[in-house]
């Protein structure tokens, strides 16, 4: 199972993910990202703080929407990365190909 809050900070969209991104719950992140695409969202701020699992198809969905957020021209940030999600994006290179900040600035967009 898996929750999303959004809330917006400057031109960014603040995604708060909260349960497990895995086979099942993949698809749900895609739908959920993908209404904030076309709605206009050209930055997106996943906050990882109250994921609890991260499995490779998990890492698939993200590494999706990350070309679909470029393409627009936009913008994908990570924060709230730690303990084992950590250890997930460090093993999959996520670490060098993406942003991720320990606090959210204001002017994050």
């Amino acid at each position: 199972m898996i929750q999303f809050t959004d809330r917006s900070q400057g031109n960014a969209k603040v995604v708060a993910a909260k349960g497990r991104l895995d086979e099942t719950t993949a698809r749900l992140l895609e739908v959920h990202c993908g209404d904030l695409l076309r709605s206009g969202c050209k930055c997106v701020v996943f906050d990882f703080r109250e994921l609890g699992y991260l499995s490779s198809a998990g890492l698939r969905a993200i590494l999706g929407l990350s070309k679909r957020i470029h393409a627009g021209g936009g913008k994908l940030v990570f924060t709230g990365v730690s303990g084992s999600i950590r250890d997930m994006f460090d093993v999959a290179g996520f670490l060098d190909a993406f942003p991720v900040v320990d606090q959210m600035e204001p002017d994050i967009a």
